[in-house]
């Protein structure tokens, strides 16, 4: 049986409702002119006391209505600090497309306020914004401009503030020495003022950037000391903390390096748990490239491809990816390369392409903004206030005609020193070109021979021919150790006749095969050059870039990105002839 309203039946309830809404208005409406008629007798600072307490809270209605209250009586008031406050206190809590808009009005309205801390707070959140949906170039962009207007009674604390986002940026893009010099200055400041109780966030952010840079350095047991510390601080404190579980992340991942037995470590596992259940994407990516790896060395091809593929799908919902992590497309590539699945590895090889060149673009153009408008405006800034100091010291002396004297000399020097070093680049590009590259592989055997089983010289001497005809010095877990395993033979009698064929130690033979593999493919592969040093190295065997950088340097007396410049210019020469 089915009821239906009649026409007068559905006009009272009409007007009933009209009523009734009417009655909420009018209640909302009194409530919030009551509301506002208490915030006018309050002062700014009890105002801000009350939207605190709610915004600790995570009572976001409440926070929301004094901070509106905040920036209502500062419209009153014409103050523009006050409403500067107001915008901030309402960006906090709105959604990020507004927060976005309201830390441009504060930019906009105090960008010629002297002595302020604005529009300085405003830059360094949106800065924060913009690394959280991984435009590092605008939140660079942000955080220079923060530098530059950091001019306020906080200066101190929000240089320290902008400092370490800095050196987040620098550690994401590998220039992790860089990174470390800064944050080691910084520890120290840091502990000599008790910031861990004083400022726990900046406390944290700068003891897990020691972590991780430490970590991407392969100085382990130095990155364990760090990350102990930060569990220790935050495990006692609050376990849903973001960074417990970042540490956690770290240590996990230091784990997988030490004598991986097949298990996924239960940190890590406890770490990814937490990072789904936030959406981290670009972490729990970072988390599988690793467990991938892992499994790669222990020889379990289809268990590491199952985290690589894992690594594709999260970074293509993210739209980001690290440098870490392109190496998860290496091993699919190099998968299907070997499985003779042309279409999936071209698919691939685009992937690698694409990405690498996003890398190095976005990449080289942030260390590049790094270096010339924070590094060497800070550099300016001291420079000029040490100068006018030492002006006013010495105003009738001739201490600042020496100072300048000097100054100009070591530019001097530095520039001939910058072109002397760029014509001797040159000069070792065209040896390399014309020398012949495996002179340099080939030594002479040690006079005498060791007192060994003739049949063990045999095995080396075949091991060896195949070692390198075969290319396994490119397997980054390989050593003397498995290569006599390999022939079965024992580690001393390996190492006796490897010296009598080689007349050198494994792995300055084994490096040096990866570096000549290195220089013949990037003077025959056109798409090799694309790739990132990082790749490069990766490519050719190496675990980082730094070493490959430095070891292709003390072997060939070039940096390999000047190589692949100059290859790339006499490729251009050559074409345009």
């Amino acid at each position: 049986m089915c009821l239906f309203l009649t026409k007068p039946s559905y006009m009272i309830l009409r007007k009933v409702f009209i009523f009734i809404s009417i009655i909420i208005f009018i209640t909302t409406s009194q409530a919030q002119e009551e509301f506002q008629e208490q915030i006018e007798k309050l002062d700014f600072k009890t105002i801000y006391s009350r939207f605190e307490t709610y915004y600790n809270d995570l009572d976001s209605i409440n926070a929301l209505r004094y901070a509106e209250a905040y920036y209502i009586k500062a419209r009153k008031t014409k103050d523009t600090n006050h409403i500067a406050d107001g915008y901030y206190y309402r960006a906090l809590i709105d959604k990020e497309y507004k927060s976005l808009h309201l830390y441009d009005s504060i930019i906009s309205l105090t960008s010629d306020v002297k002595k302020s801390n604005y529009p300085t707070i405003a830059y360094l959140q949106k800065g924060y914004y913009f690394v959280s949906t991984y435009q590092y170039d605008k939140a660079l962009e942000n955080f220079i401009q923060a530098s530059i207007k950091n001019h306020g009674k906080n200066k101190e604390n929000l240089a320290l503030r902008i400092n370490i986002s800095i050196t987040e940026l620098q550690i994401r893009i590998e220039e992790n020495n860089k990174a470390l010099t800064t944050l080691k200055k910084i520890w120290k400041e840091t502990v000599d003022v008790n910031y861990k109780t004083k400022n726990p966030d900046i406390y944290n952010e700068i003891l897990f950037g020691l972590a991780n840079a430490n970590r991407k350095l392969h100085h382990i047991d130095t990155s364990n000391t760090y990350i102990n510390l930060g569990l220790l601080t935050n495990d006692t404190k609050n376990k849903e903390s973001n960074y417990y579980y970042y540490f956690l992340l770290l240590k996990g991942i230091n784990e997988l390096s030490n004598d991986f037995n097949g298990n996924i470590p239960p940190k890590l596992k406890t770490a990814i748990n937490y990072m789904n259940r936030v959406n981290f994407k670009e972490n729990i990516a970072l988390a599988y490239h690793y467990i991938g790896e892992a499994y790669h060395k222990k020889g379990e091809e289809e268990k590491a491809l199952q985290y690589f593929f894992k690594v594709d799908s999260l970074t293509e919902k993210s739209a980001s990816i690290l440098p870490e992590t392109l190496g998860s497309y290496n091993y699919i590539r190099d998968y299907y390369k070997k499985s003779k699945d042309v279409v999936n590895e071209l698919i691939y090889v685009k992937k690698i392409i694409a990405f690498d060149s996003i890398l190095d673009i976005n990449y080289k153009s942030i260390n590049n903004k790094i270096r010339d408008k924070y590094e060497l405006p800070t550099l300016i800034e001291k420079y000029n206030q040490d100068f006018a100091t030492l002006e006013k010291q010495n105003s009738k002396s001739n201490t600042l005609v020496i100072i300048l004297y000097s100054i100009s000399s070591i530019t001097f020097i530095v520039l001939f020193y910058v072109l002397f070093q760029r014509n001797k680049y040159k000069r070792r590009f065209k040896q390399l070109q014309e020398s012949s590259l495996n002179k340099r592989l080939k030594k002479t055997s040690s006079k005498e021979k060791p007192d060994l089983p003739e049949k063990v010289f045999i095995k080396v001497k075949n091991c060896l021919d195949a070692f390198e005809k075969e290319q396994q010095f490119l397997n980054h877990a390989m050593n003397s150790e498995k290569l006599a395993q390999q022939i079965g033979t024992n580690r001393p009698y390996f190492a006796k006749a490897f010296n009598y064929y080689k007349n050198e130690s494994f792995n300055v033979y084994l490096r040096n095969l990866r570096l000549n593999y290195a220089l013949e493919r990037l003077r025959d592969d056109h798409i090799f050059r694309k790739y990132t040093i990082k790749t490069i190295a990766n490519e050719s065997g190496f675990g980082n870039s730094e070493s490959f950088s430095k070891y292709f340097f003390k072997a060939y007396g070039i940096y390999p990105s000047f190589y692949i410049k100059s290859l790339n210019n006499e490729n251009q020469r050559s074409n345009r002839s």
